[in-house]
C-alpha cells in the first residue's frame, strides 16, 4: 500500500503543478511584446507608421490612418431621452434628405383620426458658417395618442449633419382633461422647454474633422465635439474600418453604466460566444489607465448576400480583441471605454499572423490616454 501511495504522489504532483502553469498562459499580468522577425516587423510598420491621433469621448487614441471613420455616429444622452447622430454629408444631399423627410411626415396619417395630423409643427433653426436646419414636431408613433411627441431636429454645418431626437409631451387638448387630473406631468406641455433644450444642444455640439483634436472642456463625438462636461448619462458608439481590408475594424463605445463584474471575471462565453477559444486574457497599465483585455480566435464574421443582407456567421476563422477601462467604476470624468478589434485574415491578401496582431493591438491600445484639457 505504501508503494502505491508513493506512486500516486509521483503521478498527481506534476499534474497539480502543471495545471496552474497552463492557465498562466492565458491570464498574464501584461500582454508581452512578441519577438518579430525583420520581415514581420516591416509588415506591421507599414500599418503603424502613420497613426494620427483620434478623439473619442474624453480619450485619445493613435489609430493607423488606413482606418477610416464610419459614416455615422450614435450618441444616446440622458438615459435614452435624447438620441443624437452625426454623419458627414454634402449640402445638396442634406437638402434633399430634409425635403423628402418633410413630405414623408406630412403624408403620414395617425391610425386614430382624432389625433389630426402626424406632423404637428416645424421650426427653422439658424446655424453658423452659412449652415441651416429644421426641427420637426411630430407624433411619437401613428398608433399612440398624439400627446406623446418627438422633436426631430436636423442641422447641417461645415459638411456635417447633426440629428437630434428628444421625447416631449403636449397633452393640452381638451380630450385629455380627465387624464391630466390624474397624471398632470404626462398630459402637460413641455414642448417649449424641450425646444430650448434642443437649441442648447445644437449650440454645444459643433462639427469637427476626425483628426481635429479639441483643447477645451468637453467630449469628442464622431465628426463633432460636445462642449462642457455634465453629469447626464451618456452612451457613445463609433467605429473605424480598414479602407482596403474587409472585416478589419475597430468598434468603440463609452458610457457611464457600471458593470457588476470586471471583464476578466466574466464567464468565458461572454466573449467566445461558443464559437471560438481564448488565446490570451490579462491586464496592464497604460498612461495611468488600468486595461483589461481578452483575445479569442474563432468564427466571428458574417456572410452577406448580394443585397448586403446577413446570412449568418460564415466559417472563416479570425480574431476578436476586446479591452475595457473603468468597467465597474465609471464616472462622467472617467467613463467606461470598451473597444473591440476584429480581423479576418481570409479577407487580406497579405494577412497578419497572430504574433503581428498582438503587437498591432498592444501598440494601438497602449496609446490610449485621457485628452488634456477635457475637464
Amino acid at each position: 500500500m505504501k508503494q502505491i501511495a508513493n506512486l500516486i504522489r509521483v503521478i498527481v504532483l506534476p499534474m497539480v503543478i502543471t495545471i496552474p502553469l497552463v492557465g498562466c498562459h492565458y491570464l498574464q499580468k501584461d500582454i508581452g511584446m512578441e519577438n518579430l522577425s525583420a520581415s514581420e516587423q516591416q509588415h506591421i510598420s507599414q500599418l503603424l507608421s502613420q497613426s494620427p491621433t483620434r478623439g473619442f469621448s474624453v480619450y485619445l487614441i493613435d489609430l493607423p490612418s488606413v482606418f477610416k471613420p464610419n459614416k455615422e455616429m450614435e450618441f444616446i444622452y440622458k438615459n435614452h431621452n435624447v438620441n443624437i447622430k452625426t454623419r458627414q454629408q454634402y449640402r445638396p444631399a442634406f437638402k434633399q434628405m430634409i425635403a423628402l423627410r418633410e413630405q414623408e411626415l406630412k403624408h403620414t396619417r395617425p391610425i386614430d383620426i382624432i389625433d389630426g395630423t402626424f406632423l404637428k409643427n416645424s421650426y427653422p433653426i439658424q446655424a453658423a458658417n452659412n449652415g441651416e436646419g429644421i426641427i420637426f414636431e411630430r407624433m411619437e408613433d401613428t398608433s399612440t395618442p398624439d400627446s406623446a411627441r418627438i422633436l426631430e431636429g436636423y442641422r447641417w454645418q461645415d459638411g456635417v449633419t447633426l440629428k437630434i431626437e428628444i421625447n416631449a409631451q403636449n397633452g393640452l387638448a381638451s380630450r385629455y382633461d380627465e387624464d391630466r387630473k390624474e397624471s398632470p406631468r404626462l398630459y402637460g406641455n413641455n414642448v417649449p422647454d424641450k425646444l430650448q433644450e434642443m437649441h442648447r444642444l445644437f449650440e454645444r455640439i459643433q462639427p469637427r474633422d476626425d483628426l481635429q483634436i479639441p483643447t477645451e472642456r468637453g467630449i469628442c463625438l464622431g465628426y463633432s465635439f460636445m462642449q462642457e462636461i455634465d453629469e447626464a448619462w451618456k452612451d457613445i458608439y463609433f467605429g473605424y474600418t480598414h479602407e482596403r481590408i474587409e472585416d478589419f475594424n475597430f468598434v468603440l463605445s463609452s458610457d457611464d453604466f457600471a458593470e457588476d463584474y470586471p471583464l476578466l471575471k466574466k464567464p468565458t462565453n461572454y466573449f467566445t460566444e461558443g464559437r471560438g477559444k481564448t488565446i490570451y486574457k490579462g491586464r496592464r497599465e497604460s498612461h495611468g489607465l488600468q486595461i483589461e483585455e481578452w483575445i479569442v480566435k474563432g468564427s466571428y464574421f458574417v456572410a452577406k448576400d448580394a443585397y448586403d443582407e446577413s446570412l449568418g456567421y460564415n466559417d472563416d476563422i479570425g480574431y476578436k480583441f476586446l479591452m475595457t477601462i473603468h468597467m465597474t467604476d465609471p464616472t462622467p470624468k472617467t467613463p467606461k471605454l470598451y473597444m473591440k478589434m476584429y480581423y479576418n485574415p481570409h479577407k487580406d491578401s497579405t494577412p497578419y499572423n497572430e504574433k503581428e496582431l498582438m503587437v498591432i493591438w498592444k501598440t494601438i491600445t497602449g496609446s490610449i490616454r485621457v485628452r488634456p484639457g477635457a475637464f
